[in-house]
């Protein structure tokens, strides 16, 4: 119920932001038809790398990903983005086949389409929601499966595709006209997952953010 909660204000924030987009239009006359993208638009391209630090399988987990797109009017943000787990995630679990208890680890990732916006982006302190909409694919790995000294031991018990959605708030800082440095929160949102060692709430969480940014601002 929390989780639905805030992904019904996080969505009323994002329709309010197009709202403010669709004031920009091209010339002042009441019969123009408003848009976000427009013939005196001003669109640039953008590009992130993001580390994010947050629970998973209630643990702490470094996810390094990225995403890029274009600025219009210095304010709306859309774009692509993907991201991957990068450390081990250990947990103990079992072999769905024989319901075995092994110690498992979970290897995968996520991608999507970036929407968002900024706020005051002209102010060398301002304020960045990017979110993140998209599928990803998990595999739970039993590294020592065939229990052998040397070579390849880890074999896949069980994987899974979800559905992902992942708003964040940034505070970021202008250090220069094509660089910029972002320090914030944000929620992983998981669905439909089927492993039998995991479930979605396993799968979601807050993380801590720290986003480098670089294009023409």
């Amino acid at each position: 119920m929390k989780q639905l909660k805030l992904l019904f204000v996080i969505v009323g924030c994002l329709m309010t932001s197009l709202s403010w987009a669709q004031q920009f239009t091209d010339k002042p006359n009441n019969n123009e038809v408003k848009s976000i993208i427009g013939r005196d638009k001003e669109i640039t391209g953008f590009g992130n790398i993001d580390f994010r630090v947050g629970e998973v399988v209630d643990q702490q987990a470094l996810i390094v990903g990225a995403y890029g797109g274009v600025l219009i009017n210095k304010y709306f943000m859309l774009g692509v983005a993907g991201y991957g787990l990068t450390t081990e995630s250990k947990f103990d679990g079992f072999n769905p086949e024989t319901s075995a208890p092994r110690e498992l680890n979970l290897y995968g990732g996520y991608a999507g389409m970036l929407m968002g916006f900024k706020v005051a982006s002209r102010e060398i302190i301002h304020l960045s929601v990017p979110m993140i909409i998209g599928a990803g694919q998990l595999d739970v790995s039993d590294d020592n499966y065939f229990d052998l000294v040397n070579g390849d031991n880890d074999f896949v018990l069980e994987s899974s595709s979800f559905f992902v959605f992942e708003p964040s708030a940034l505070i970021e800082l202008n250090i220069s006209h094509h660089f910029r440095l972002g320090f914030g929160a944000g929620y992983r949102l998981v669905k439909g997952s089927s492993l039998e060692n995991l479930d979605d709430d396993d799968l979601s969480g807050f993380s801590g953010v720290v986003s480098i940014q670089l294009g023409k601002f």
